[in-house]
């Protein structure tokens, strides 16, 4: 789905219209509402990513990852897992050794949407449970009558959060391997 779907289904949900102009009038603050959502959704799923980062002076500046960067997990030399340490700062690690090039596992946090063609970087098993959120948020907001109904949106998004798993889909975190 991208932005632009979410808030229209929301619109929908919400029995209001979904014209260009009605979509325009409720892109903002729906916009704030899902990118809440993804972050949310984001620190359930601990998404991991492996990107390259060059190494000077035997330090590694990890805010020139292509994402947020939450957490380094690993490093890797080709197929050699390379140890590391904190570095001089929060945003820098210190390889032990290794080349002049790493492989970087870390955990990280998706872009912002604010473009209407945007798509958030989750899974698409995890869309729905947006447009259920910005519904919920936009409940919550209105008057005393429709607050009474943001409760149940809460309450289907938090059982649908409780459903995810982290390691869904990668076979080498839970698989189980006989060594003898």
């Amino acid at each position: 789905m991208t932005l632009n779907d979410i808030i229209v289904a929301a619109l929908a949900q919400l029995n209001r219209g979904h014209d260009s102009q009605t979509v325009e009038i409720w892109r903002d603050k729906f916009t704030r509402y899902a990118n809440e959502a993804v972050l949310d959704l984001a620190n359930v799923l601990e998404l991991r990513r492996t990107d390259t980062l060059s190494v000077n002076d035997g330090i590694a500046d990890i805010s020139k990852l292509p994402r947020c960067c939450v957490k380094v997990l690993s490093m890797w030399h080709g197929i050699e897992r390379v140890p590391f340490i904190t570095g001089p700062s929060h945003t820098h690690v210190r390889p032990l050794f290794g080349g002049d090039e790493l492989s970087v596992v870390y955990r990280y946090l998706p872009r912002d949407m604010a473009s209407p063609s945007d798509v958030p970087e989750l899974p698409d098993y995890c869309h729905g449970m947006i447009v259920t959120y910005v519904v919920a948020r936009e409940r919550a907001s209105a008057d005393p009558s429709m607050q009474r109904g943001a409760d149940i949106y809460l309450a289907l998004y938090a059982a649908a959060k409780r459903r995810l798993r982290p390691s869904l889909g990668e076979e080498n975190l839970y698989k189980i391997e006989n060594r003898w």
